[in-house]
């Protein structure tokens, strides 16, 4: 299938080409500055000419020009000039503007505009010296903004009164200009206009904070009556100043109300009533002024107004007004095929409801809040607890990491069927089956359950290993296993172990200050209210009860292999019969030095997480920068969008999560991303690195800068494997393993990350519990092989259901099926010799879950599609 559109439609500035040389831009702007004072100069000197020229010419061209092409304007716009110009020279103190200002930045300018409305017919319309002052006024403060402040923020992007304007009539440009000014990004506006013109409308409409998207309806919805309204009462009304400037306000505010009348029962979003608004405003202006623009120009040049040209001025704004909403609906209904109803204005606006999806769903009563909610068909129990608003936290959403068990009280015969991950999970956690994980329940009838899990009986079954006898340990004469790391493949050990053997004492040594920790909910750490306490796997009972040591905040310094003893840092040292290596990996960072600059991080575990939100509240971060574009680059993203910083993702290939997605794919979650909030750069390559202590930008290919406060790298992990390197172990990448995950020491035995079995992959929770077993089964005498596990990996990012399994590209002789142009999510199955060998899925919050559970259970293409038949979530108006 063919992407809708190309990847240029929401193109942000570093992604439009250039048009014309940097000098013609320069001699523009100049010459239209020169133009503008000469206009203030000729406003005292021949104030009739000068304000025939300003209100007759300059001021009727500027609509036009911003519904055909604002980035023209925006590059000779001599305010803007003077603005940047600070910022050009290198002079700017380039100070952020503190947050009483920025949040009343749009009233501010809203209010000048109303002002300089209001006062034309009284002063400004007759008074050349006043209106000469207040362009000298507006030039100066436009200045001082740039001397002062960072970016745009002093001026342009908040109190110019012409920033609303532009935003209303360039809202679908007709022609886009790549912006001159913003080299690098310094992040000094939200939802810039000048970074992503195109696609600002919908981030406007879209924008979580209701006051922000509410302005600026609000805006757009008055610009018609007050338009009207103006013209109406003509030059000079018998009435005074207060009942004209009264009048102005009852039609605004008359306006503001059909906009919402309109938005109510023709069932308009507020994006395309908005449009409607703006292009009715542009047409009322050039049915009153496009006269005038004749008449004025005629007047210029000494002739005679022709009649027929002066009557068809007024049907300019008809064509403006039909220009503005055909390319402004034509990129509304393509955000709507891109995004799927997921991103941007529609999720903020209207949220998905259950009775949207055809069919009435099963019910379920929550005993602890009282609360009953529906589950459509295909929707997992965990989709619905978070549609409905329950507090339960999420991990691997494929029923492994145990993050989302809940008790079952009525009903457990309504739910579907347990599989063998979900059942060995929640015997891991010690809870019989009268708990379930709700990532992998579906509902068809009553249920009622418990979100707290501690109400749920515990298991009394005696759980085995690959078929082993218990106290399988003692049978091979193992007394002691010494487990170095926590994470998922060290404790998935330790169970396994304590499963098979009574008697076997189990030692876990840890880096970590904390017990075993849902690392795939970290990000939650940034942006929530998620303490330490909320991201533990295992209650705190359960290490006494199975008799696990754990030694917390400890590093294993040396294997003695000879003696069978691990040193610790501590000074002390630990005898082994058996060793298990489960240290995990770290991130890689983009330069050596990386980790040396105060303001950048990697997101690998749980005291990366704090370090970063304890460093976004002390410094006030509004930029940030995600170097990598892969899973967990694009959930950091999402993290840090969500405490409200605006940030980029560099990625060096051509698309985001290229192990995972093709283009078409890639595109549609690029596309989710950027009416988020969240910019994304591709074929994104580093060349420089710009800054001391504190790191202030990256320098791209083409000599692109991009600044930001804070960055996080995401561009790869290294396995941590000093401690097998000393001991002399076999290591190439990771400690290199037999298929039954044991090292060159038969003594010694290496799963997760850090490990190197053949031909397998690394970093997902299901392989490190995989080889886990397969190390333990090995080590008490059953031998069987480890069996890499199907993997299906899924996005975790809020307002998006994203997952993929297998190959990404067809061979020769694969079938390919597709998504129709016309699917509201998009999916992709690759079909060799009756397999299914790769598969992907983007689509609205909670379209996914038949389908990545046909994935899981290894479904046919027959079955695949079935499920995604299920997906019938409409699309929101």
């Amino acid at each position: 299938m063919n992407a809708p559109t190309s990847d240029k439609l929401f193109p942000n500035y570093t992604q439009i080409a250039p048009r014309v040389p940097p000098i013609v831009w320069w001699t523009l702007r100049i010459g239209v500055l020169a133009i503008t004072l000469a206009t203030a100069a000729a406003l005292v000197v021949r104030p009739v000419a000068g304000l025939t020229f300003f209100w007759g010419i300059v001021i009727p061209l500027v609509p036009g020009l911003l519904v055909i092409a604002p980035g023209l304007w925006r590059q000779v716009c001599p305010m803007a000039f003077l603005n940047q110009l600070p910022r050009t020279g290198g002079f700017s103190f380039e100070k952020t503007l503190p947050d009483g200002l920025r949040d009343n930045a749009f009233s501010i300018a809203v209010a000048l505009f109303f002002f300089a409305v209001a006062s034309r017919v009284w002063l400004l319309n007759i008074n050349g010296m006043v209106v000469a002052a207040g362009i000298a006024a507006v030039l100066m403060l436009a200045f001082v903004g740039g001397l002062v402040f960072k970016g745009r923020s002093g001026w342009c992007g908040t109190f110019c009164p012409l920033g609303p304007i532009q935003r209303d009539y360039g809202q679908a440009p007709l022609i886009m200009l790549r912006n001159g000014y913003c080299t690098p990004c310094v992040g000094c506006q939200k939802n810039c206009y000048d970074f992503n013109p195109a696609a600002a409308i919908f981030a406007d409409h879209g924008d979580a904070d209701e006051t922000y998207a509410g302005q600026r309806h609000f805006f757009m919805a008055m610009m018609p009556g007050l338009t009207l309204a103006y013209f109406l009462q003509g030059d000079m009304p018998a009435y005074g100043e207060l009942t004209y400037v009264a009048i102005l306000l009852g039609a605004a505010c008359c306006s503001v109300g059909s906009f919402h009348m309109v938005r109510n029962f023709l069932r308009l979003d507020s994006f395309r009533a908005g449009n409607l608004y703006a292009a009715l405003a542009v047409l009322v202006f050039y049915v009153f002024s496009g006269p005038v623009f004749i008449k004025s120009m005629a007047n210029l040049f000494q002739i005679s107004a022709n009649p027929a040209l002066v009557a068809g001025s007024k049907f300019t704004g008809i064509v403006l007004a039909a220009a503005l909403i055909a390319s402004g609906w034509r990129n509304n209904r393509i955000f709507r095929e891109i995004s799927a109803g997921v991103g941007g204005f529609m999720v903020a606006e209207s949220p998905r409801r259950l009775e949207d999806c055809p069919g009435e769903g099963a019910i379920v009563r929550e005993r602890k809040t009282g609360k009953s909610f529906s589950v459509a068909e295909g929707q997992t129990l965990l989709d619905a607890m978070e549609v409905a608003g329950l507090p339960i936290s999420f991990g691997c959403r494929s029923g492994q990491c145990g993050a989302d068990p809940v008790a079952i009280h009525e009903g457990a015969e309504n739910l579907s069927a347990m599989g063998d991950d979900e059942r060995a999970t929640l015997s891991r956690l010690g809870l019989a089956e009268t708990a379930r994980l709700a990532c992998t329940c579906y509902a068809k009838g009553p249920v009622e359950i418990d979100i707290d899990v501690r109400n749920a009986r515990k298991s009394t079954a005696t759980a085995r290993v690959g078929g082993m006898i218990a106290d399988a340990a003692a049978a091979q004469g193992i007394g002691k296993v010494v487990i170095v790391g926590n994470g998922v493949a060290g404790m998935s050990a330790a169970e396994a172990l304590r499963r098979a053997s009574a008697s076997v004492d189990i030692t876990i040594i840890a880096g970590e200050p904390h017990h075993f920790y849902n690392r795939m909910a970290i990000g939650s750490m940034i942006h929530g209210r998620s303490t330490m306490d909320d991201l533990h796997l295992l209650p705190a009972e359960w290490y006494d009860d199975q008799r696990v040591d754990v030694r917390l905040n400890t590093i294993a310094t040396i294997i003695d292999r000879k003696r069978k003893l691990l040193h610790l840092g501590t000074g002390q040292e630990l005898p082994y019969d058996r060793l298990v290596l489960a240290t995990g990996a770290r991130s890689l960072t983009p330069c050596p030095d990386f980790d040396q600059y105060c303001n950048c991080f990697v997101l690998r575990n749980a005291e990366d997480a704090l370090a970063i939100r304890s460093y976004v509240q002390a410094n006030r971060v509004r930029r940030a920068i995600v170097i990598g574009g892969g899973i967990l680059g694009v959930e950091a993203a999402d993290a840090l969008r969500q405490v409200g910083v605006g940030t980029t993702i560099l990625q060096r290939s051509d698309r985001l999560m290229e192990r995972q997605l093709d283009q078409t794919g890639a595109l549609r979650l690029a596309r989710f991303l950027e009416k988020m909030g969240v910019s994304v750069v591709t074929n994104a390559v580093i060349t420089g690195f710009e800054g001391d202590n504190v790191l202030h930008g990256v320098e791209l290919g083409g000599g692109t800068m991009l600044c930001a406060d804070l960055f996080i790298a995401s561009v790869g992990i290294a396995a941590n494997v000093e401690l097998a390197i000393h001991a002399g172990l076999v290591v190439d990448g990771g400690v290199r393993v037999d298929a039954q995950m044991r090292t060159s020491d038969p003594d010694i035995f290496a799963i997760g990350d850090a490990a190197k079995p053949p031909g397998a992959m690394v970093g997902l929770w299901s392989i490190g519990s995989a080889q886990a077993i397969a190390a333990v089964s090995a080590m008490l005498g059953n031998g069987a092989p480890y069996v890499p596990p199907r993997v299906v990996t899924q996005l975790k990012c809020d307002g998006i259901d994203l997952c993929s399994f297998g190959e990404i590209e067809a061979a020769v002789g694969d079938k390919v099926f597709e998504a129709d142009s016309g699917s509201t999510a998009w999916w992709r199955l690759i079909e060799r010799e009756g397999t299914i060998v790769g598969a992907a899925f983007v689509g609205p919050p909670g379209s996914a879950g038949a389908f990545t559970a046909a994935l899981n259970e290894d479904a046919t293409q027959a079955v695949l599609m079935k499920a995604l038949n299920k997906f019938r979530c409409k699309t929101q108006a």
